[in-house]
C-alpha cells in the first residue's frame, strides 16, 4: 500500500514537471515569435546599390573595395530569448538596430555572448535553455536590417544546459538559415580538451587590382576548461588552443605567400575575439599600481609613471580583466597561451585585438606595439543590477579599414553618439570607479 502511494506521487511530481516544461517551452516560443515580429516593424537599413558584399573566393570570404571598409564591432549582446528577459530583449533589439540604422556599416562582426540562456532567477537568466531557438531571433536582427554579419562565440553561446552545441550553433550561423550571415567555419580543434573550437576564420580585404591590404582573424576564445556547471559558475575560463594559433599562423603565412609576400612577410591582421587573452591583464599591471593594506586589501590604485610595454590610449577599466585562465595559478597571465607570443611577437602579424567579455570595461592601448582594445558591450540583462548610472558603457565600436591597410577604431556610445532615447533603457554603471580618474577618460 505504501508503495502505491510512494508510486503516485512520483507520477504525480513528474507530471507536474512535464507540465510545467511544455508550459515553458510554449511561453517561451511564443515570446520569440513575439520578438521576431518587433523586429520586422524596423525598416531595413538603406544601403546603395553598389553596397560591398563579402564573397567567397579561394576558400576564403573575401571583401573587394577600392574605398574605406567599416566594420562595427557589436559584443555581449546578451539576447535572453525567454519570459524572464522579453521586456530587455525588446531593448536590447531597439538599441542594436538603431545603432545599425544610424552607424550603416559595410560588415558587422559579432565579438559573443549573443544570447544569453539560462533558467532565472540565477545570474539573471532568460527563463529559456533553447539557445537555437534564441540565435535565430539573433540572427534575424540582422537578416532583417539586411546587414552582413559574422560572429565569433562567447562563453554563453553554449552553456552547458542549453539545448544546442558550440557545433551546432556553428552549423546554424554558416547554414541558409541566414541571407547576410557570412560565417564560414574555417578551423574546428575537434581535440580540444573541453569543447571544439568552432568560431574561428580568415577573411581577406583586397583592392580591385587584387593587393590584398588586410586579413581579418576571428578566433574562437572557447569557454569554460569542461563543460560542468561547476567550471561555469566558478568562472573557469578556457584558452586559445596551441592547435588554434598552429593553425592561425600557418593560415597567415599561407595567405601572405598567396598575396605575393615574400616569405617571412605578412599581410597586417587584425584579431576579434570573445574573451581577452592574459596580455590585456598584463597590459593593465604595467599601467596601474595596486595599493595593499597590511591585510592583503586593495586599498587604492596608483597610476605608475613609467610604463615599460603599455601606452595608454583611451577607455576605462570598471570591472577585473576577466582574461582566459583566469583561475589558474601556474603561470602568470601573458603565458596562459601562446597566441600573442607567435603572432604579434615572433610573426609581427597581427597588429590589433578587439575583445569583450568584460562588460564594463571599454579601455584601449598598445602593448608592445599591439593595439589592445574592448568593444563597447550591449547587454541589458546579465550583469542585473551592477549596470546602474551613467552612460558609459553601451555602444559599438566602428573600425575603419582604409585603402593604404591603415585602420582607426573609434568607440561610439548608444546615447550621446546614436541617439538612443535614455528613457528606453536603465542607464548604466560607473557609480564607483576601481582605478584613477586619470585612466578614466572616455574617448
Amino acid at each position: 500500500m505504501k508503495k502505491r502511494k510512494w508510486l503516485k506521487r512520483l507520477c504525480i511530481t513528474l507530471g507536474v514537471i512535464v507540465a510545467l516544461y511544455l508550459v515553458l517551452f510554449l511561453v517561451n516560443v511564443l515570446v520569440n515569435v513575439s520578438l521576431r515580429k518587433y523586429i520586422k516593424t524596423f525598416a531595413p537599413v538603406e544601403y546603395s546599390a553598389d553596397r560591398i558584399v563579402p564573397v567567397e573566393e579561394n576558400g576564403y570570404i573575401t571583401i573587394t573595395t577600392d574605398g574605406d571598409l567599416r566594420i562595427m564591432h557589436i559584443t555581449d549582446v546578451h539576447l535572453g530569448g525567454g519570459f524572464w528577459t522579453y521586456k530587455n530583449d525588446k531593448k536590447t533589439i531597439y538599441e542594436v538596430i538603431t545603432m545599425l540604422q544610424k552607424e550603416k556599416p559595410d560588415i558587422v562582426i559579432c565579438g559573443g555572448d549573443n544570447t544569453y540562456c539560462l533558467i532565472p532567477p540565477g545570474y539573471n537568466g532568460s527563463g529559456t535553455f533553447n539557445n537555437k531557438m534564441v540565435a535565430k531571433t539573433f540572427i534575424d536582427i540582422f537578416d532583417h536590417e539586411q546587414v552582413y554579419f559574422t560572429t565569433v562565440f562567447g562563453n554563453h553561446d553554449t552553456e552547458a544546459m542549453d539545448y544546442a552545441s558550440r557545433q551546432d550553433i556553428g552549423d546554424l550561423y554558416a547554414s541558409d538559415y541566414s541571407e547576410y550571415c557570412f560565417f564560414k567555419q574555417d578551423f574546428t580543434d575537434l581535440d580540444a580538451p573541453s569543447v571544439p573550437s568552432v568560431t574561428n576564420q580568415f577573411i581577406r580585404v583586397k583592392n580591385t587590382a587584387g593587393e590584398v591590404v588586410k586579413l581579418i582573424m576571428l578566433i574562437d576564445s572557447n569557454d569554460y576548461v569542461d563543460k560542468s556547471f561547476m567550471a561555469t559558475v566558478k568562472g573557469k575560463y578556457d584558452v586559445i588552443h596551441d592547435a588554434q594559433v598552429d593553425w592561425a599562423a600557418e593560415t597567415v603565412k599561407k595567405l601572405s605567400l598567396e598575396a605575393g609576400l615574400p616569405e617571412g612577410e605578412y599581410v597586417p591582421t587584425i584579431t576579434f575575439m570573445h574573451i581577452p587573452i592574459g596580455e590585456y591583464r598584463t597590459a593593465l599591471d604595467d599601467l596601474i599600481e595596486e595599493v595593499k593594506d597590511d591585510k592583503g586589501n586593495i586599498i587604492e590604485f596608483k597610476q605608475k609613471n613609467n610604463p615599460v610595454d603599455t601606452e595608454f590610449i583611451s577607455g576605462v577599466w570598471d570591472e577585473k580583466v576577466c582574461y582566459g585562465g583566469l583561475n589558474r595559478t601556474d603561470k602568470t597571465p601573458d603565458k596562459l597561451d601562446n597566441f600573442f607570443e607567435v603572432l604579434c611577437e615572433n610573426m609581427g602579424a597581427v597588429e590589433a585585438i578587439f575583445c569583450g567579455h568584460d562588460h564594463v570595461n571599454n579601455a584601449v592601448v598598445k602593448y608592445k606595439g599591439v593595439l589592445l582594445a574592448y568593444g563597447y558591450s550591449v547587454d541589458n540583462e546579465a550583469y542585473g543590477d551592477k549596470i546602474m548610472k551613467s552612460g558609459t558603457q553601451r555602444g559599438a565600436c566602428v573600425i575603419t579599414i582604409k585603402p593604404d591597410g591603415s585602420f582607426t577604431q573609434e568607440h561610439k556610445n548608444s546615447y550621446t553618439d546614436y541617439g538612443v532615447e535614455r528613457d528606453k533603457f536603465v542607464d548604466v554603471y560607473m557609480d564607483k570607479p576601481l582605478y584613477p580618474d586619470d585612466l578614466r577618460t572616455v574617448k
